[in-house]
């Protein structure tokens, strides 16, 4: 890679993989088809490549890549406050601000309903903590990738779609008729 050359990225999915594991990540020069290097998801490098204001090649790429991004950043706090208590404030937190008029994040969420929680001081800390990972999301798009609100919103909701059918397993539950 010489300075001051322009590549994109493609994240895709390895056969085997499941979920939003198995993915693998590929550096392409602008215009060309072919990567110059193709190797396993590594966040670093994605993060790098983020920094380096390197876009994804295709908006299904882009949401891929920070639908593992959200996972990635919200993993901390659903440790700190657990699996059941993170997911019913996350669906909270979605169903209650502007992301859920998406079309594919209602579509998800139609699918999972979760049991209302009380507003306690846990509950708002656990929901600004989602709420940063998310606007930091955002302003990675916004920031060093250069997209505009629109785009950036599209992607954004496509990501936390594939996030939220990734963490209840709507694709799966589905295809078993759970749903």
């Amino acid at each position: 890679m010489n300075r001051g050359e322009k590549f994109q990225v493609v994240v895709d999915e390895d056969d085997d993989s499941f979920g939003l594991d198995g993915y693998r990540i590929s550096i392409l020069r602008t215009g060309d088809c072919s990567p110059i290097a193709t190797f396993p998801w590594d966040a670093e490098v994605n993060e790098e490549l983020i920094s380096l204001g390197v876009r994804s090649k295709h908006s299904d790429s882009e949401s891929i890549r920070f639908a593992i991004r959200l996972r990635d950043g919200l993993r901390a706090t659903e440790t700190r406050y657990g699996n059941g208590f993170f997911n019913r404030t996350l669906v909270d937190l979605v169903t209650e601000s502007y992301l859920d008029k998406h079309q594919e994040i209602k579509a998800a969420l139609e699918k999972h309903r979760g049991i209302a929680l009380e507003r306690t001081s846990e509950y708002h800390e656990c929901r600004d903590s989602i709420a940063y990972v998310i606007g930091k999301r955002s302003r990675e798009l916004t920031g060093p990738l250069g997209y505009g609100e629109t785009t950036t919103r599209n992607i954004l909701s496509k990501s936390i779609a594939r996030y939220l059918d990734n963490r209840f397993s709507l694709s799966q539950r589905k295809q078993m008729g759970m749903i």
